[in-house]
């Protein structure tokens, strides 16, 4: 990706403005930088993938960045509960592959089967995992797990290390781990990839 996509300051104000409202929701004061998108964007490999689920996108700065390397003929299914950040993502982002879905990720077996795939190829999850709800942080994982193709990539953007143990049951340990320092705070970012006996 030549051009460095982020967010705006419209939508960092409307971010900082929930994440100040609702702080274990949203997880983070500020949106992802131009710079944490594109390594996102370019660790997630979507080059020749066509069925990409993107959770918590928050103001969309990195659902822009992952439409930007898809394909195009993919398609890009979001998920976000947030009714603001919802309205705010059909108002500013118009492409077709994009499909906006407000049920919580732990459904998301429902949530692809109604677009009618089989499977997801990669999943990329902003969700902050460490401010959950008890035992929901295990769902959501559980639901990542079983939609994800064999083979497929899962890619997690995180401040803190929770999300490593909590994959390390399904997944077994990062393929890739990264810290994304021209952000703040410094992100980490987790990649792993599903076994192709879809253990």
């Amino acid at each position: 990706m030549s051009r460095k996509i982020g967010n705006s300051l419209k939508d960092s104000a409307l971010f900082l403005q929930h994440a100040i409202k609702h702080p274990l929701q949203v997880g983070y004061l500020l949106p992802s930088s131009p710079w944490l998108i594109e390594e996102i964007a370019t660790t997630a490999e979507l080059t020749g993938k066509k069925r990409i689920v993107e959770l918590g996108p928050g103001t969309g700065g990195t659902t822009k960045g992952l439409l930007a390397a898809m394909d195009k003929d993919a398609e890009l299914i979001t998920v976000e509960i947030n009714p603001k950040f919802i309205a705010h993502l059909k108002k500013t982002i118009d492409d077709k592959r994009l499909h906006i879905d407000s049920r919580g990720a732990q459904n998301l077996s429902q949530i692809i089967a109604k677009r009618n795939w089989p499977n997801v190829d990669v999943i990329v999850s902003g969700i902050p995992f460490t401010t959950l709800p008890k035992g929901m942080d295990k769902d959501i994982m559980q639901a990542i797990h079983t939609t994800l193709k064999p083979g497929g990539v899962f890619l997690a953007y995180q401040l803190r290390d929770h999300v490593s143990g909590l994959a390390a049951p399904r997944f077994g340990q990062p393929s890739k781990k990264k810290v994304t320092y021209k952000n703040f705070p410094p992100m980490k970012i987790y990649t792993w990839r599903k076994n192709l006996n879809g253990q």
